[in-house]
């Protein structure tokens, strides 16, 4: 006689207090810490801070001179100007680059402690295996299936726990935070509240490419327009205009590509946010079934095994909710890349 429930299973509560006690040796640290580790050590923002420092400087150094010429003067301004969209692009981008390494770690460290979990289930299916093989209620074959599950649970753990450690390494090389530090959490992931054709009003005026090729059109019309007159070259003229058109084109061109690469980080952002949701409704379900059962496991109407199946169905839903919620953060800051504007709910940008 084969009895089951005399392998206990690890509760949920078990589980945690190991989690936790992991945790214990590293620090855990939260998204926003993250991020403002980022923007205080990426380099990206500090050669941005430099660069519009160095711009401002020489704009105010241009103002200053009575003998500097209108484009020399137009120059200084639009490259304070492309600056200031410039540094404020690269925090956006470091914050995008931050969530995801953030959500890598965080989705590695959840990945642990599903394979953790399906260790020890697979190694009570295989105790289970070898008792009913002692007494002829099981084939050798059945005993290395186990085996064999086991064996595979056991490496996706090993690469598992390898995966955390590379993830914390380039979360420390981007943010100059310990490698030994862990993600702690995911903030609630932000509405969507944003309308699309608020994102693209303005979008011209965020995005350096399109900045920096608006400029070159003004520029163009300027030069233009110091040309159109008696004493310049007929030449010099023509020049300018065709420097003028191709600059319109490539403005055109910049525009287009900004307002597609727009709506296509929107939709992927909605969608993002329909995962999460059906993700959810799962965890709720698996939620449910966990609680039936325990609930059963006190009846005595299935065995500790069975009971450890619907734990390990939970934890696979929670793990599947958590990298859904990751998702949306990182659809989010895609999007915040794409519009030039901080949507994902993480301040200090």
């Amino acid at each position: 006689m084969i009895h089951a429930r005399s392998f206990r299973p690890l509760t949920l509560t078990l589980l945690l207090a190991i989690s936790v006690a992991g945790a214990a040796q590293a620090a855990d640290v939260t998204l926003a810490a993250t991020v403002q580790a980022a923007l205080a050590s990426g380099a990206d923002v500090r050669t941005a801070q430099a660069n519009f420092d160095k711009a401002a400087a020489t704009q105010k150094a241009r103002e200053g001179d009575p003998s500097a010429l209108v484009t020399d003067l137009t120059s200084a301004r639009q490259a304070t100007d492309l600056a200031r969209v410039q540094l404020a692009s690269a925090r956006i981008g470091t914050l995008q680059d931050a969530i995801g390494a953030y959500v890598t770690l965080l989705n590695a460290q959840q990945t642990v402690d599903l394979q953790t979990l399906q260790v020890t289930y697979d190694t009570r299916n295989l105790q289970v295996a070898q008792v009913k093989r002692a007494v002829n209620n099981a084939t050798d074959l059945d005993v290395k299936n186990a085996q064999a599950a086991l064996s595979s649970s056991t490496q996706d753990l090993a690469d598992a726990r390898a995966q955390v450690n590379l993830a914390a390494s380039s979360l420390a090389n981007l943010t100059g935070l310990s490698s030994s530090a862990r993600a702690a959490t995911l903030p609630s992931v932000p509405a969507l509240k944003t309308s699309l054709q608020a994102l693209t009003t303005g979008l011209d005026t965020r995005l350096p490419n399109v900045v920096s090729a608006a400029q070159a059109v003004a520029l163009s019309q300027l030069k233009v327009k110091l040309s159109d007159n008696d004493f310049t070259p007929a030449r010099t003229l023509q020049d300018a205009r065709t420097a003028l058109a191709n600059d319109q084109r490539s403005l055109d061109n910049a525009t287009r590509t900004a307002r597609a690469t727009l709506q296509d980080a929107y939709q992927k952002a909605n969608t993002a946010v329909a995962q999460l949701q059906i993700a959810t409704t799962r965890e709720a379900n698996a939620k449910t079934s966990y609680t039936q059962g325990q609930t059963r496991l006190k009846s005595g109407l299935i065995s500790n095994v069975e009971a450890l199946k619907t734990q390990l169905d939970l934890k696979t839903a929670q793990v599947a909710r958590v990298k859904a919620q990751g998702s949306v953060l990182t659809a989010l800051a895609a999007l915040s890349a794409a519009s030039g504007t901080n949507v994902t709910g993480i301040g200090g940008v």
